[in-house]
């Protein structure tokens, strides 16, 4: 029997582009620990809630005596404190009698088993030492705390880099891990425990100089003092900040800016905030009457937790939202963002253009849509925010291929660029009044 062939109008052609992961690298952030909590070290864990990082602590270590005088009470531990003498920490003592010694103080280490703390008021004669929390675990508890205090819209993870007897090796064993984990790299941002600035600054900054680059995409959040301030001057990489004086112990103040740091999403209907006079709740305002201390921080481009009020606002807020080459943290958050979307764009059309029919090729049409597909990232970064303006250009093809003959045979183009104008903030105004009087 003959095979009767029905004539076909229109013929459908399916091909399957695949629709890449949104990058997640920029809400991606460490609260990094050095010994604080019961994590492998060099692992992490995600944590969404503040009670997700509380379970991950360490055990509170046993005391051996507790002796009060003048206002200052003297712990003595059975365990190496593992901190310097000099350095603070925040630290919680429980189970102790009188029950008096309880609670959560500014510790300051003054040998290897021995820390003070202060109490103003006699508790009385130690007849039970209790415990203590492990230095580096206070500070995770109290960062998570402030963290959250902010909101829920973003979680954090919790970085374990091992017990450290010193700052100094503690910056080390970070570096370590960040070069081992950089391709893919893991985390945008560190929030750092503050003795790390305490007792070694110069070895800080000297590490996170190393991602200060204009293509870097890594910042440290660093909290120090308006003394070491000025040791991480024109450092891209650094966000710092000066806690208020006032500040409760259980505050970690900088942590309120990760939060906000970290939960950016741009997009059409959330465009990119600046970080400048963000609102901060759960923590302690600085007091006008530090007003030269106020001034030193913010022209030194730190940051530091104000009040709303000359806008009526009781709210404390992010003063200013800068990071220590002078630039708005959002202005770099910006340039980052369209990086790193651009990056992933391409390289997804190049690999679906692979997979097409008619597939990408390496010619004027196949330069063409990959131009495209650049300038609406670049559109996308201006809608979103991230930019100010933003326009991709490409080098023809054949006057690229007469220039590179070897780059067109290696499948290379490199005639791609961009100009990314940054979007700033306003941060301070001057409104001119003339008063002027009518002479009759």
């Amino acid at each position: 029997m003959a095979t009767t062939i029905t004539p076909t109008i229109v013929t459908v052609n399916t091909t399957v582009t695949r629709a890449p992961t949104v990058s997640q690298l920029q809400q991606s952030g460490a609260i990094v620990s050095a010994g604080g909590t019961t994590l492998t070290s060099g692992t992490y864990q995600y944590c969404g809630t503040l009670s997700a990082v509380q379970a991950l602590l360490a055990a509170p270590l046993a005391l051996t005596g507790m002796v009060w005088s003048s206002g200052t009470v003297t712990a003595t531990t059975t365990a190496t404190i593992g901190l310097a003498t000099g350095q603070t920490f925040t630290t919680t003592i429980a189970g102790a009698t009188p029950a008096a010694y309880n609670g959560t103080y500014a510790a300051t280490v003054t040998g290897t088993n021995t820390f003070t703390f202060a109490i103003a008021t006699n508790p009385g004669t130690e007849t039970v030492p209790g415990t203590y929390l492990p230095s580096n675990a206070g500070f995770i508890s109290n960062a998570a705390t402030t963290f959250f205090a902010q909101g829920n819209s973003v979680g954090v993870y919790v970085l374990e880099l091992g017990a450290q007897t010193t700052a100094a090796s503690a910056i080390t064993a970070l570096q370590t891990w960040i070069t081992a984990n950089s391709n893919p790299q893991v985390f945008y941002a560190y929030l750092l425990p503050a003795a790390w600035d305490a007792a070694s600054a110069a070895a800080l900054n000297t590490m996170t100089a190393n991602y200060e680059s204009p293509s870097g995409q890594t910042y440290f959040f660093v909290t120090t003092t308006v003394a070491n301030l000025p040791t991480y001057a024109t450092n891209k990489a650094v966000y710092a900040q000066v806690p208020s004086p006032t500040k409760a112990s259980t505050e970690h103040q900088l942590s309120a800016d990760f939060y906000n740091w970290l939960v950016n999403k741009p997009g059409s209907s959330n465009p990119l905030a600046p970080m400048s006079y963000r609102y901060a709740f759960g923590v302690t305002p600085w007091d006008k009457s530090n007003q030269t201390s106020i001034n030193t921080v913010l022209t030194n481009y730190g940051n530091l937790i104000y009040t709303g009020a000359e806008g009526g606002i009781s709210t404390a807020c992010v003063f200013k939202g800068t990071t220590m080459d002078g630039e708005q943290a959002a202005w770099w958050y910006g340039i980052d963002w369209f990086r790193i979307q651009v990056k992933q764009a391409l390289a997804a059309a190049v690999i679906n253009g692979s997979n097409s029919n008619p597939p990408l090729l390496y010619d004027q049409n196949g330069i063409n849509t990959l131009l495209a597909v650049a300038q609406n990232v670049a559109n996308s970064a201006v809608k979103f925010g991230c930019a100010l303006s933003a326009v991709v250009t490409a080098v023809p093809f054949s006057t690229y291929t007469t220039e590179n003959p070897n780059d067109y045979n290696a499948g290379i183009y490199n005639g791609f660029s961009a100009t990314v104008v940054g979007q700033n903030a306003f941060l301070t105004l001057t409104f001119n009044l003339d008063a002027t009087q009518i002479v009759n």
